[in-house]
């Protein structure tokens, strides 16, 4: 492994373990056994590594939605990309939990989030109209409706890493638990037929 992948590791294991707040650049070099003149070579401040860190985040997602959006039942869409969100979330779960605060470091990576949110907004509104066409979600009973449910369901994404630390300890068991929290969100908008589907995913 090269040196900038080393570093990037560590850096992550360590944000992970220690927040973000407790890990300088020094204890990383420490930690590598490396100095900091190298470390720096690699990463100039911390921020840097941060955004380094975001992008691998944004890019192993990626990678990850690209793999089940090929042929996927809507239903199941659903249900897998919010699995794989939360899951690659847990892996780089430093960044979620003191997520307003990244954000407001560093303005290019806040302009990228807010970008990468409309379009995931933009997304899920397609995927409900689409689900509604197929008779799989009832059409909105007031305008906004589907709007409402996915900001609900965004901000339970973005802020439940807070809420397993406080309320259900650091495991990975809590993915699973928030995962079905999320994707429950969706059954009282779901048709008959909708609802024999979660069936089938939720057993």
């Amino acid at each position: 492994m090269k040196t900038k992948e080393r570093i990037l590791a560590k850096a992550l294991e360590l944000f992970n373990s220690e927040g973000l707040k407790e890990v300088t650049l020094r204890k990383i070099a420490v930690a590598l056994e490396i100095s900091q003149g190298n470390l720096n070579y690699h990463f100039k401040t911390k921020g840097e590594l941060i955004a380094a860190l975001y992008f691998d985040l944004v890019a192993h997602m990626d990678r990850e939605m690209e793999k089940i959006v090929q042929d996927q039942a809507l239903l199941p869409l659903i249900y897998e990309s919010s699995w794989v969100s939360m899951k690659t979330l847990y892996d780089y779960r430093f960044i979620t939990k003191d997520l307003y605060a990244v954000l407001d470091a560093d303005p290019e990576l806040k302009k990228h989030y807010l970008g990468l949110q409309g379009l995931r907004k933009q997304q899920y509104m397609q995927l409900f109209s689409h689900m509604i066409q197929q008779g799989l979600m009832r059409p909105e009973e007031f305008e906004g409706e589907y709007l409402g449910l996915y900001e609900r369901m965004n901000i339970l994404g973005d802020n439940w890493i807070n809420a397993s630390i406080l309320f259900k300890g650091k495991d990975q068991a809590v993915v699973k638990h928030y995962h079905r929290l999320l994707f429950e969100m969706v059954y009282p908008y779901l048709t008959e037929e909708g609802k024999k589907g979660y069936g089938g995913l939720m057993d």
